[in-house]
């Protein structure tokens, strides 16, 4: 019998170059699916005839509710001491309409949601991109950042009217004033994360009534419940933290505007985080 002799070629080394271009192109691709997930949300939100009719609602409803807060405070005026006088907040009574805003904007995000679920669309979106923690995610991302300019808009409507009407007590405060600017971004900011809750909320209920009734009992139904916690704990929730996010002069029983974001900020990490779950290891 002859012996076969078997002759091995050493295995040549991939150039680090090659793997590095390899590596490149993966990230790339990856970019370009998140980037098409983003696109996609935004398509949809924008698309939608009820997104801009919910924002010009927003509009109205925030800065009539501003408008009718600065009337009542202003009416008032008269039966406040010296020190109730000297601590008045003009900037934060004229911008009462964040409340309305967070409520209409937060159950434009549940809807963005639970639409989905209740057609039955939410399959075609998973079946087109399987990464449905992703998905969320971009719902999150993209209505945040369609409520922070509708917000901001109310927050200065409702700001110049307001001034308006303290001006005749001369109570008035201009947009130059120290903390005004920040009241009205960390205001705009505060209903851009309640609108992230609302997404979180809503993928966690897959039901818009329930969804948007929770959502609404936890920032108006907290004003009310609150009443009854200490001031301590009371100041943490979502409710009241919104409030305290377009204060000038702060108050007992309300958070720093700046903890006040912080505070809401870690209330939608764990809603959008619990409904991840939900969304990674339950079908659609």
């Amino acid at each position: 019998m002859s012996a076969t002799t078997c002759i091995r070629t050493p295995a040549r080394p991939v150039p680090a170059a090659s793997i590095s271009q390899t590596r490149k192109a993966r990230i790339f691709k990856a970019r370009i699916f998140k980037a098409r997930i983003f696109k996609a949300e935004w398509t949809k939100l924008r698309t939608l005839p009820s997104t801009w009719r919910t924002a010009a609602l927003n509009l109205a409803l925030g800065i009539g509710f501003s408008v009718a807060v600065s009337f009542s405070q202003i009416s008032q005026w008269h039966t406040m001491t010296a020190q109730q006088r000297q601590v008045f907040d003009p900037t934060s009574a004229s911008m009462s309409g964040v409340m309305i805003a967070a409520v209409v904007l937060g159950t434009l995000a549940v809807r963005t949601v639970t639409a989905e679920y209740s057609t039955g669309m939410i399959r075609s979106t998973f079946a087109a991109m399987p990464a449905r923690r992703l998905v969320l995610a971009a719902k999150a991302a993209t209505v945040a950042a369609f409520a922070f300019p509708v917000t901001l808009l109310g927050n200065l409507g409702g700001f110049e009217l307001g001034q308006r009407i303290f001006a005749g007590r001369h109570a008035a405060v201009t947009i130059g004033h120290p903390g005004v600017l920040r009241a009205m971004v960390f205001g705009a900011v505060a209903v851009s994360l309640v609108a992230v809750i609302g997404v979180g909320v809503g993928g966690l209920i897959r039901h818009t009534a329930g969804a948007a009734t929770t959502l609404a009992l936890i920032i108006i139904g907290g004003l009310t419940v609150g009443q009854f916690l200490p001031a301590g704990w009371r100041q943490y929730l979502p409710g009241i933290a919104t409030q305290a996010a377009v204060t000038v002069h702060r108050s007992a029983g309300l958070l720093h505007p700046g903890t006040a974001i912080m505070v809401l900020a870690v209330y939608a990490a764990i809603t959008v985080g619990a409904a991840s779950l939900r969304v990674a290891h339950r079908d659609a």
